[in-house]
């Protein structure tokens, strides 16, 4: 009965005393904490009542701050200050109006993770008599800003909200309505209007920047007044999204004749091309055409350069392979007639005109000489095509059927010595012709 009674007393005990902590556990959770960024270069600011309507403002700052800070009543007109010694200053305020301590407008600065505060910090007077300072802040969601698929454009999101230096959220005496302003190539807030109605996070407003530039800052201002403006710039940061893989023709000549250079460039999310920062190695691959296993692009550039030469015919597929980058294009070897045709017209041409150098014009020997140009030119030009003679069809305009027609033709033509001298000397005979 004893150890009963104890047992049930020290539940008890241990209940009230779990009651008791609870409040001060839950007091502690939900305080407010203090935002250091908003008396960033203020001491301290007190105040001291005089009468009803009438207050001594006297607000303590930092030796490089004070000399800048100016104060202003709530429509924007200037209040006479005294500068004390000590780096401070003192005015006569009116304890029922709102007013706002302001330095003279801040360069433009890179907008951080963290956030900018604006310039201004807004002086209230609590029922108590004591001065309290806030102040607006911007907080990016991404810096620097990166592509939005939905967007089509560099995009992040801007809280906008209002601190006390306390930390404590409650309704703002007075609103503050925050104007956007964003410049650079298809830059722009969406809303570029928000207003602030209470402290803390319950009032915050979100607002979102895009922007189309690729290259450079995009800069916005967020203005509430002429004493409040904050002028910021954020970065963009372009990320690979893609390989692209580029032909001057994607129909090429078969069987060995066609042969160029392949492009393979690297493209950021946005679609545009992107000089890489260090060096990109691409693997490629084709069932028709003879070319590198890879390609390097080199940092500092956005494009590498790989030649082939085909080696087939029909429908092929060049692919290109970088971790998670892939491209394809698709070509097609077609059976090259024109070029053919112009091999065998110039080399009959040519043999044609080697007759007309002989002495004794026959039929036979005319019809045997337009055979041997054609035979000739089309060897000639075929062995070009392959690669095996030091002339090159494939550039320039030896690369064109009108280039086969003409390295034919003087093939035939010369072929057709080439022929009469192998012919003289094999069979001994002067009647080669």
């Amino acid at each position: 009965m004893h150890a009963f009674s104890a047992f049930v007393a020290g539940g008890l005990l241990v209940s009230g005393a779990l009651i008791a902590q609870t409040p001060a556990a839950k007091s502690a959770a939900t305080a407010p904490v203090t935002r250091p960024s908003v008396t960033a270069g203020i001491v301290s600011a007190k105040v001291e009542r005089v009468a009803r309507d009438r207050a001594t403002l006297t607000v303590a700052a930092k030796l490089d701050v004070a000399p800048q800070l100016k104060l202003f009543d709530a429509v924007g007109k200037e209040v006479a200050v005294m500068r004390t010694p000590d780096g401070g200053l003192k005015a006569d305020v009116n304890p029922a109006h709102a007013y706002v301590l302001a330095p003279p407008p801040p360069p433009r600065r890179a907008l951080p993770r963290e956030g900018l505060q604006l310039p201004a910090r807004y002086v209230t007077f609590g029922a108590t008599g004591g001065a309290n300072l806030g102040g607006l802040f911007i907080r990016p969601a991404v810096v620097p800003l990166t592509w939005s698929e939905p967007a089509k454009a560099y995009a992040t999101e801007l809280v906008v909200g209002y601190e006390f230096e306390d930390g404590r959220e409650a309704a703002l005496p007075a609103p503050k309505t925050v104007t956007f302003f964003a410049e650079g190539a298809n830059a722009r807030v969406q809303a570029d209007t928000v207003t602030i109605n209470r402290s803390g996070g319950s009032g915050y407003q979100r607002v979102t920047l895009t922007t189309g530039q690729i290259e450079g800052e995009t800069h916005f201002t967020a203005r509430v007044s002429a004493m409040d403006e904050l002028k910021a710039s954020v970065a963009i940061q372009r990320e690979p999204g893609a390989l692209a893989l580029s032909l001057p023709s994607r129909e090429l000549p078969a069987f060995g004749i066609g042969s160029g250079e392949l492009t393979v460039s690297v493209l950021a999310r946005d679609g545009m091309p992107l000089v890489v920062a260090k060096p990109i190695t691409v693997s490629l691959s084709s069932r028709r055409l003879r070319q590198p296993a890879t390609v390097v692009i080199e940092a500092g550039k956005a494009t590498a350069v790989s030649e082939f030469r085909t080696a087939g015919i029909g429908a092929d597929e060049i692919g290109a392979q970088s971790g998670a980058l892939r491209a394809t294009l698709p070509v097609a070897l077609v059976f090259p007639v024109a070029a053919v045709v112009a091999a065998a017209v110039g080399g009959a041409l040519g043999g044609a005109a080697r007759y007309l150098r002989n002495k004794g014009r026959r039929g036979s020997l005319l019809v045997r000489r337009v055979v041997e140009g054609m035979l000739v030119g089309v060897i000639l030009v075929g062995a070009a095509w392959a690669g095996l003679v030091g002339v090159d069809l494939s550039t320039g305009i030896l690369g064109t059927p009108f280039g086969a027609f003409v390295l034919a033709a003087l093939s035939g033509y010369l072929g057709c010595v080439v022929l009469d001298r192998v012919a003289n000397k094999t069979l001994g005979s002067a009647k080669a012709e």
